[in-house]
């Protein structure tokens, strides 16, 4: 007789949380001996670029490179969160430069390299980090779902249009932040703009993310002979205004042994400072290179990291065509 739909997912459930609570939470994070080890960095004459830079590891990772003398253009929709964090930095070597721009408008995040704030600068690191996990569908202006745009979309289009118009710096590096809901689903082009009547916002949260690894090894080809290194970084299980309002459940459970937001941003900060050599098909967590891969399945699919570039593609031209930067 087959376990009941309820049973499988408590075993689901509980196999997974347990399997990966003590290596995500603070305390892997403590065991590693990481607050004994501060990222010692110099960034001044750096210029930063961090989305969703208003509250959680974005907040962590632009206060943590002002901390070391970089200029960060924090890119956020909330006027007030903005003002927040560039109060926070008042005083440090660097400073922060607010940027207000809905990140799920595609039109409005294609026009920002053309900006006044930003028209001439260019960028040592961008860190694509905004992200949402939505409980309920939901559709922007444009016709997208709304994590598809803000978690994916928005971040290609970003980065293409910065590289297009020549305003990433040799040398530099793109660190995206990815999660470890991602270790749940394979690559799968079908996962990225769901539609309303098949809509899960967990599966299109974790399929945003396993993409987003995709258009790291995509970049990694494409900016290679820049010098631009890539990399996708997996913050552990922080305790960020997200989590609080998305996974409830989750934060009771595990709240006492959640990172905060600065410990989620460690590694973003060692990456930028230590630029290790890229590797292929795996996450960077806690400083080290990780398995992408908890599950086998995961490994096989149809889709490949070229279908999702085309996928996006098509998506930035219908959106914003040829359009200069």
């Amino acid at each position: 007789m087959a376990e009941p739909t309820a049973w499988k997912a408590l075993t689901k459930s509980v196999g997974f949380y347990g399997r990966f609570a003590p290596s995500f939470t603070r305390i892997g994070y403590w065991s590693r001996g990481l607050p004994f080890q501060p990222v010692r960095a110099n960034y001044g004459g750096q210029t930063w670029l961090i989305t969703g830079a208003t509250g959680g590891l974005g907040r962590a990772a632009a206060l943590r490179a002002v901390a070391k003398g970089a200029t960060v253009y924090a890119v956020g929709r909330s006027r007030t969160g903005l003002a927040a964090l560039e109060a926070a930095a008042a005083g440090m070597p660097g400073r922060i430069i607010p940027v207000e721009c809905d990140l799920s408008y595609i039109d409005a995040v294609s026009r920002l390299p053309t900006r006044a704030a930003l028209r001439l600068v260019a960028f040592d690191v961008v860190v694509n980090n905004v992200g949402l996990l939505m409980r309920d569908f939901a559709r922007t202006s444009e016709g997208l779902e709304v994590s598809y745009a803000t978690n994916l979309l928005g971040h290609y289009v970003l980065t293409e249009q910065l590289r297009s118009a020549g305003r990433l710096k040799a040398g530099g590096a793109i660190i995206n932040v990815v999660s470890g809901g991602l270790y749940n689903v394979g690559l799968n082009k079908g996962m990225l703009n769901i539609p309303e009547e098949r809509f899960n916002g967990f599966a299109a949260y974790a399929s945003h993310k396993r993409a987003q690894l995709a258009l790291t090894e995509h970049w990694r080809a494409a900016f290679g002979d820049l010098g631009i290194k890539t990399y996708a970084v997996h913050p552990g299980w922080a305790d960020t205004a997200g989590v609080k309002h998305s996974l409830p459940k989750f934060r009771s459970i595990l709240a006492p042994i959640l990172r905060n937001s600065d410990q989620g941003a460690d590694t973003i900060d060692w990456l930028a400072a230590t630029r290790p050599t890229e590797v292929v098909d795996e996450i960077w967590f806690d400083r080290k290179p990780r398995t992408a891969h908890a599950y086998p399945a995961t490994r096989v699919t149809r889709t490949t990291p070229a279908d999702i570039v085309a996928f996006l593609e098509r998506d930035r031209q219908n959106l914003v065509g040829s359009r200069p930067s």
